[in-house]
């Protein structure tokens, strides 16, 4: 008898660890129903939780509390272990709080949704290098789920599975694949409560003295503030398919060290960032290729310049885009001069 109850509550546990097998895929377009509800609910919203995040062999405890509201949208989130850390949002502005220190930085107008998944709020840009399916039922925090499938249609990118709130859509669990589907990031909320209205006492930070209420941050250091690039000696001349570069600015050096370039290229789901430093004899950050969870780096000396390509993409995907960086010298000098302006 005893035997009987260990195997039942065996394949209890083996069941309920992931969709049933025998739930079929839906279609496209139910998929896309359920991530356009998913957005929406992470925008409008009102609610608190606490997650667990996952990334490599990095393990963090977080507490979000989220308002939401189409002009008046503030979040904060707050860690639960290691050193204190927390980011406040107001709309599009976003503070970064350190012990003894915060710094605060605008949105680039990239219309993506919220915390807890970047997706475009049009999911039509993302047909045509991704695939939609619904793959069945499950259960997170203990609430009934969804799961929607994001799957990539090449090497060059990396695929989602997204645990949906039935009753309103919140994501309540994702995990982020490569390309043998093998987990390389994930999120996990352990509860979630969703509340007609939060406390306004609520969004007030811990490390910012005398400040109880989050509003659009005025204080505290300024990160560097990029000028877009109008010309400029660097370009990436092969991208993979589907990215097209969203920005390119110029951020001055610090000391008299000269600007740093900054591009950003995706495909609407998928960033990668490049970043141009002259190095001045100095040696490189990085030459070849580096990893953290989800994240790949390569690393390229070319000349006396350092180029660092870093995104939530597969290694082959930012070693292709670092070998197709190409420098014009016949626009350096006049890029130059653009930077003093």
């Amino acid at each position: 008898m005893k035997r009987k109850l260990l195997q039942c509550a065996f394949l209890a546990l083996a069941a309920g660890s992931s969709p049933s097998a025998d739930c079929a895929q839906s279609t496209a377009e139910e998929a896309k129903q359920w991530l356009g509800r998913m957005i929406q609910a992470t925008h409008a919203l009102n609610y608190e939780g606490t997650f667990i995040y996952v990334q490599g062999p990095h393990v963090e405890a977080m507490r979000v509390v989220h308002g939401g509201g189409p002009e008046n949208e503030r979040q904060r989130l707050f860690s639960l272990n290691g050193a204190p850390r927390e980011i406040l949002l107001a709309n599009d502005s976003v503070t970064c709080v350190l012990p003894r220190q915060h710094a605060t930085f605008a949105g680039d107008g990239y219309q993506r949704s919220r915390f807890p998944l970047s997706i475009p709020r049009e999911l039509g840009q993302l047909e045509s290098h991704y695939d939609f399916a619904v793959l069945g039922d499950d259960r997170v925090a203990g609430l009934e789920a969804r799961v929607v499938a994001i799957q990539p249609r090449d090497a060059w990118r990396f695929g989602y599975r997204l645990w949906l709130d039935r009753q309103n859509g919140m994501l309540l669990r994702s995990v982020l694949l490569d390309d043998k589907d093998y987990p390389v990031e994930q999120l996990m909320f352990t509860d979630l409560q969703i509340k007609s209205q939060i406390d306004e006492t609520a969004f007030g930070s811990s490390l910012l003295p005398g400040e109880t209420v989050l509003s659009t941050p005025t204080e505290g250091a300024q990160l560097p503030v990029g000028a877009p690039v109008a010309q400029s000696a660097w370009s990436v001349l092969h991208l993979p398919v589907g990215f097209v570069k969203i920005s390119h600015n110029r951020f001055p050096g610090g000391s008299g060290r000269h600007p740093t370039e900054h591009m950003v290229f995706a495909d609407g789901l998928a960033t990668v960032s490049v970043f141009l430093e002259r190095l001045d004899g100095a040696a490189p950050l990085l030459q070849g290729a580096s990893q953290l969870g989800s994240m790949n780096a390569f690393g390229a000396k070319v000349g006396d310049y350092q180029v660092l390509v870093v995104g939530e993409v597969p290694a082959a995907t930012v070693e292709h885009i670092a070998a197709s960086v190409s420098y014009n010298p016949e626009v350096a000098n006049s890029s130059t001069e653009e930077s003093k302006q």
